[in-house]
């Protein structure tokens, strides 16, 4: 069964939760798997935003008054090697035990995946002692990249602004999941504000973009844990401010963009769940875990945008903490 996870939000497909994964981290006990949670989804939250923060751009050009372009943007970001792994130490967590006594290990964060039967011991050595195995990350191996897609638009406004949107509309992803996404940005041009400028092969411009993404997850049966209520429910912001520059040729045009992107993540497991085995075995709680991230750091980003009359494709390269290819197709003038 593929493995438990709070990305179902944005990568749609490929991920639902197990049985096995609840249990495994609500056996740790509350506090434990609370801290638990938070190392193994770090990376989780990062993704999304820096996914999230990319797409908006082909050209430092706005359109003219009432000019509009529609298409769509996919993205694929790329997970690094530490990014699948995280640091366990025994000390930030209590009565956990390595079998082999030692102090820390690196286990699997939720894009990772740990040597088979990567285990914890909790209450070592009592009559309640419990072997917890470590739950994998999203998928049976590493994961490496990660994909994400809408539908973007943009508009010409007044003195060389432009207004885009992107959206997805509330969908089911997989059994039970849904996800729904939003943003806004706008850009606006200063070629036109220092002569110089116009007399240059390029034009430069600035962007400001905000990108939400929420996901519902209806657990229903599927864990397997008594309770009700069982969800997941995640919301995401993620906002851009970048300077663009691009060239001005009629049909295959360069642009690159130096900026900052930061934002946040709120994922919690809601409803009731009884405990099935080990020193907490029966016991019954309510929303036991909540995760919030943050993140933020500068990105750059190069690319070339083809254009046959009003159709234009695009395909660009951003160096951030999760590098990112996004590819778009559009129409429009």
């Amino acid at each position: 069964m593929k493995k438990y996870t709070l990305l179902l939000a944005l990568f749609l497909t490929h991920f639902t939760f197990s049985q096995t994964d609840i249990n495994q981290i609500l056996e740790l006990g509350i506090e434990n798997a609370q801290r638990f949670s938070e190392d193994y989804f770090v990376p989780a939250g990062e993704s999304l935003v820096n996914n999230m923060s990319n797409g908006w751009y082909t050209t430092a050009k706005t359109k003219k008054l009432w000019h509009f372009e529609v298409g769509i943007v996919g993205n694929l970001s790329f997970v690094r090697e530490d990014k699948q792994s995280f640091l366990l130490r025994t000390a930030e967590y209590t009565n956990v035990s390595f079998r082999d006594g030692s102090l820390s290990q690196s286990v699997a964060s939720s894009f990772g995946s740990n040597p088979e039967n990567l285990s914890v011991i909790i209450n070592e050595g009592q009559a309640s002692e419990l072997e917890v195995i470590l739950p994998d990350g999203i998928g049976s191996s590493a994961v490496n990249s990660l994909p994400g897609g809408f539908i973007q638009g943009s508009m010409g406004l007044i003195k060389s602004t432009e207004i885009k949107l992107r959206f997805l509309p509330r969908v089911k992803a997989v059994q039970d999941a849904e996800i729904q996404l939003y943003g806004v940005a706008f850009q606006h041009e200063f070629t036109d504000w220092i002569f110089p400028l116009k007399r240059w092969p390029m034009r430069v411009s600035a962007l400001l973009g905000y990108t939400n993404v929420k996901g519902f997850y209806d657990l229903g049966t599927t864990t397997g844990v008594t309770g009700f209520g069982q969800e997941v429910r995640l919301n995401s912001n993620s906002w851009i401010l970048t300077s663009i520059a691009s060239t001005k040729f009629p049909v295959l045009n360069f642009y690159g963009g130096l900026g900052y992107y930061f934002g946040s993540n709120d994922a919690d497991l809601l409803g009731t769940y009884q405990i099935q085995n080990g020193p907490f075995a029966s016991d019954i709680v309510t929303d036991p875990i909540s995760v919030k991230t943050k993140t933020n750091g500068i990105k750059a980003t190069i690319g070339a945008r083809v254009q046959y009359g009003v159709f234009k494709a695009n395909l660009d390269y951003t160096l951030q903490n999760f590098s990112n290819l996004s590819l778009g197709l559009a129409f429009g003038w």
